[in-house]
């Protein structure tokens, strides 16, 4: 089932127009990646800090359990470390951790070693929102604009757009500005960047019409406390939450790291740590913490707004931030995991709403880290998962916590026990007619997905997903059959099954499968069914099958080391649409409005319809470069061959290309930073300054 998706966060994860970004970048062909060293020591376990005996013993069939399974996780040597918390009452009762804050180094997180927590964050900024609420400086029902007066978009309904619509994902902006969103060094111009992409971009939705994933929308409520408290995002959520809270650890990167304060990320294939990444969208994603700090801001959240006798929230604000927020939305069908609060994911968090249990949830990640906050509010139980690990390698962060939380409740008496794993369906199979196939049949588009249903000669139904080159077996190459709940079943165990599912005039694929530990059947929207359109017209059918390439990317930025090209490819039997493979997350677009511009071609709420842009064709002299959000990319196919000529970047600081043969030696001279890259985009060196670049 690895080509579904899965309930976690993708990657949280932006154009100074004052920066010159002096970048002369080479891409030389046909070299090879370096030599991988000999494998580093296996991971071990070790308890957490210190506590008092009584403690230690607490829950030990929990803290049992929850040691086999990370250390189960640990097998995947690109994952350097887990840290898993569970606070009771107030008290963190334990802490496991398993593998390495430094795995070349052999040394192992400490009570003070510090893990990116991703879009956790996006729970601090809704709580420093909160904070201004019970001062009486914000109105959630207030128009953004009148705290960031400097926010436009080419659409006038952004005037509508509330504070309340961005904590709960409502507001209608197409998604993430994702350049320079990770880097390997502190940046400061991310937010204005990210306002500069939004005044030329048309909303994706009506605001207030539907909860659609967006981290533009707390980069807008960053700016919001900003407007409203006067004082830098970082140092108000320092003075509202942290210092009161006794999070002295906790921090944003807007500084450079010590070595050793935090946990580091392990490259198995070059035998080598990866860059320590920071994150520069603060309120999106930005905000590192240890397990036992975050235990103490789940704790508060727990008690109402209350921490070691402090108030620190109003508890009418904490259940605001509880209450759900998607009441009335539109929604094809019931998602209990993106039942959204304010900064929450979910208030109704499945797997333990299935034992009777209330829970509040949140997940996050970015390129190094994967983090979930579990909060029981009337049980005062609560979960922190910490992790450093790459984005491709992530792990579950919300069944590892939903386990952590079942367990504890079930031994301590809450609930009666852990519930087991649900088998294979037993519902009878059913013959569908021509006209239920035909319901369901087509092409499904969504964020980084496209699927679809194709019909055997049994009747029968497959998922088929197309992978960049040609429709491939999709969900394991399984086979659906119709039951007689009307949604067509595997009959594997685990089971799974599909339906869809109409609303608005618009027909959407829903995938069914186990959530969690496995004790509950959960929904997600996959994508919607979209009509085959005019044939491309000359201008785009001349652009598939070629890649564009970074031109205002920060040299600091990490997603080079994703590979920094975009190309254009045609949906086979699916006229009229393309995918652009951004930040190698191919999205959909609808191009026949025009020859130069290309349209987000679908509504969808939750996570299947986040991220998405409008991709804009400039004409460039004899090139055609293009914009998507705020990155412009220029043509591959106009990268000429190095001569010995000097390289000179322009006013504008977008980076310039060459091609070398390999076994090349460059010489760089005021260059502000370089990259030697190969054929495939793969980074294989990179410098600022004078160098000597040896390919």
């Amino acid at each position: 089932m690895s080509d579904l998706p899965t309930l976690r966060d993708r990657r949280v994860a932006a154009t100074s127009a004052s920066a010159a970004i002096l970048l002369a970048t080479l891409l030389v062909p046909g070299l090879a990646a370096a030599a991988v060293p000999s494998a580093a020591p296996s991971a071990a376990a070790r308890p957490g800090p210190a506590q008092a005996a009584s403690v230690a013993r607490a829950y030990p069939k929990t803290r049992a359990d929850t040691r086999a399974a990370i250390t189960a996780l640990m097998s995947d040597p690109a994952v350097s470390s887990i840290e898993v918390a569970l606070v009771d009452d107030g008290r963190v009762v334990w802490q496991e951790t398993v593998g390495y804050a430094d795995r070349v180094a052999g040394t192992k997180p400490a009570p003070t070693t510090l893990y990116g927590i991703g879009s956790v964050s996006k729970v601090f900024t809704a709580a420093a929102v909160m904070t201004l609420v019970d001062r009486g400086k914000v109105l959630l029902d207030a128009p953004v604009i009148r705290y960031v007066p400097g926010f436009t978009m080419a659409d006038p309904a952004y005037r509508e757009i509330t504070v309340r619509m961005l904590l709960d994902h409502s507001a209608g902006l197409p998604g993430s500005e994702y350049r320079d969103w990770s880097m390997d060094a502190p940046f400061s111009g991310y937010v204005e960047q990210a306002l500069a992409a939004l005044r030329s971009q048309r909303l994706k939705t009506t605001p207030g019409s539907m909860s659609v994933y967006c981290n533009d929308c707390f980069t807008l409520a960053q700016l919001v406390v900003e407007g409203a408290s006067g004082v830098p995002f970082a140092d108000y959520v320092r003075t509202a939450l942290l210092d009161p809270l006794g999070m002295s650890l906790s921090r944003f990167p807007t500084e450079t790291f010590a070595p050793g304060t935090t946990a580091r990320v392990y490259d198995p294939a070059a035998g080598s740590l990866l860059p320590q990444e920071y994150v520069s969208l603060l309120g999106s994603g930005g905000l590192l913490s240890t397990p036992a700090e975050m235990a103490r801001f789940a704790t508060m959240l727990a008690n109402g707004g209350v921490h070691a006798g402090r108030r620190v929230l109003s508890a009418a604000s904490v259940a605001e931030m509880g209450r759900d927020q998607t009441r009335g939305s539109l929604d094809p069908v019931a998602l209990q995991g993106f039942v959204y609060g304010l900064g929450w994911d979910t208030v109704r968090e499945p797997g333990l709403a299935k034992v009777g249990v209330t829970g509040w949830y949140k997940s996050g990640g970015s390129n190094h880290y994967v983090a979930g906050l579990l909060v029981a509010p009337k049980e005062k139980l609560s979960v922190v998962v910490q992790s450093a690990v790459p984005l491709a390698h992530a792990i579950d962060a919300e069944t590892l916590a939903q386990r952590v939380a079942i367990h504890a409740l079930a031994e301590r008496g809450s609930i009666r026990g852990v519930p087991a794993p649900l088998g294979a369906t037993k519902l009878a199979r059913r013959t569908p007619t021509s006209a239920q196939l035909a319901a369901i049949e087509g092409t499904y588009l969504g964020s980084a997905r496209t699927f679809r249903v194709v019909t055997h000669a049994d009747r029968t139904i497959a998922i088929e997903r197309f992978d960049g080159d040609a429709w491939v077996p999709g969900a394991g190459g399984a086979t659906f059959a119709l039951r007689a709940d009307g949604a067509f079943w595997t009959a594997n165990d685990p089971p799974t099954a599909v339906y869809a599912a109409t609303a608005w005039g618009r027909t959407y694929l829903v995938y069914r499968m186990r959530g969690g530990i496995g004790h509950y059947m959960t929904d997600l929207v996959l994508g919607e069914r979209k009509a085959p359109g005019e044939p491309l017209s000359a201008a785009w059918q001349a652009r598939v099958g070629h890649a564009w390439v970074f031109a205002n990317e920060h040299p600091g930025s990490l997603a080079w080391t994703l590979g920094p090209g975009m190309p254009v490819i045609a949906i086979p039997g699916l006229p009229g649409f393309v995918t652009v493979d951004y930040y190698e997350a191919p999205a959909p677009v609808d191009v026949g409005a025009g020859d130069t511009t290309g349209r987000m071609p679908v509504v969808i709420p939750t996570a299947a319809g986040r991220d998405l842009e409008d991709l804009v064709v400039e004409k460039r002299g004899d090139e055609e470069w293009l914009h998507w959000g705020g990155t412009v990319l220029r043509p591959a196919d106009s990268i000429a061959r190095l001569a010995a000529a000097t390289v000179t970047v322009g006013a504008e600081g977008y980076a310039e290309w060459r091609t070398a043969a390999a076994a090349t030696t460059v010489t760089t001279s005021g260059a502000g930073a370089w990259k030697v890259l190969d054929a495939d985009l793969v980074v294989l060196a990179a410098g600022t300054g004078d160098a000597a670049a040896a390919a």
